[in-house]
């Protein structure tokens, strides 16, 4: 005859600390409400699930990095020009991650575009998405270490555990051979595989100060865009209204 006495022992080595820590309570409201063994059982089995979900979510939105605070309910869509509902679908849908598919959003500095992107990345976080945000220059940094080391290929794998790349600010780049070369092979790499949101104040017309040559300019442009969907956001910036504001309000 089992003894319960061994229950929660067995949880433990089962590693289900959930249904550990609740099949006391659960089983007390089970006795109340008449519950069959299988309701109980699958009441906690719910719960166990339901916490794993929690945690796996939990740890998906510390690894991505994301900006704290930039999600879509802290985003002023009146201060600019974007097309919300848009913004909304990319944010709930997540048929352009399974399709590969890039996001570039362009406009001047201060108009919400690594707002935008992060809350972007924030929502598909939520549906269990693994995305990660970077500086563009932090990435390429890190991209050219491990080209020194002749480990770039590995690099470049570690980074397909992410369904969604963000990538901030691309015109900061230095249009260095090394640099430009590393950020080639990463859209290269990602091409119709992954997805990539890039953000960037300049229109692809200027993005030979940002590759070393036009070749490689316009190859990554032409990767970029194949499967892509490309906002302009317009609108006065977000930080220069803010100051405005303050002095009057000192004034």
């Amino acid at each position: 005859m089992p003894h319960t006495e061994t229950l929660p022992l067995l949880l433990k080595q089962l590693r289900l600390p959930t249904m550990q820590r609740r099949w006391q309570s659960q089983h007390k409201h089970a006795l109340q409400d008449n519950w069959s063994m299988p309701q109980y059982l699958s009441v906690l089995c719910e719960e166990e699930l339901a916490q794993r979900e929690n945690l796996r979510l939990q740890r998906y939105l510390k690894e991505a990095k994301l900006p704290l605070g930039k999600t879509l309910e802290k985003f002023d869509f009146n201060a600019c020009q974007v097309h919300q509902a848009q913004i909304s679908h990319l944010a709930h849908d997540g048929q352009w991650l399974e399709n590969a598919e890039n996001l570039l959003l362009f406009g001047p500095s201060g108009t919400g575009k690594t707002h935008l992107a992060a809350a972007l990345g924030h929502a598909q976080v939520q549906r269990g998405q693994r995305v990660l945000f970077s500086p563009t220059t932090t990435i390429v940094q890190h991209l050219q270490q491990a080209k020194r080391q002749l480990q770039l290929p590995q690099a470049l794998a570690k980074l397909d555990k992410y369904a969604l790349l963000i990538l901030d600010d691309i015109g900061y780049v230095k249009p260095s051979e090394i640099e430009s070369s590393v950020l080639f092979e990463l859209i290269a790499h990602r091409y119709e595989s992954t997805s990539l949101v890039i953000t960037s104040n300049q229109p692809f017309s200027a993005w030979e100060s940002i590759f070393s040559d036009t070749m490689m300019t316009v190859a990554t442009v032409d990767r970029l865009i194949h499967h892509a969907t490309i906002i302009e956001i317009r609108g006065e910036s977000y930080r220069k209204t803010e100051a405005i504001r303050r002095a009057q309000k000192i004034g």
